[in-house]
């Protein structure tokens, strides 16, 4: 979904990572699986926002951006 501004581009990124790495935790949780394995969720969660937020900041727009 690209809205044409970068920064609520990468807002809405970042929520859906937060978003699916929480569901994904929440039935991790329900199945009983080690907390450990919940640990791994959250940290390439982490790193998933970590790579969005450099995308940004290095003023790449992403697979929509063209060069002038």
């Amino acid at each position: 979904m690209r809205t044409g501004n970068a920064i609520v581009n990468v807002l809405i990124q970042v929520v859906v990572i937060a978003i699916v790495a929480a569901i994904a935790v929440w039935i991790l949780g329900m199945v009983g699986a080690p907390g450990i394995v919940m640990t791994i969720v959250w940290i390439l969660a982490a790193l998933a926002i970590i790579m969005v937020l450099l995308q940004l900041l290095r003023g790449a727009g992403g697979a929509g951006r063209r060069a002038p």
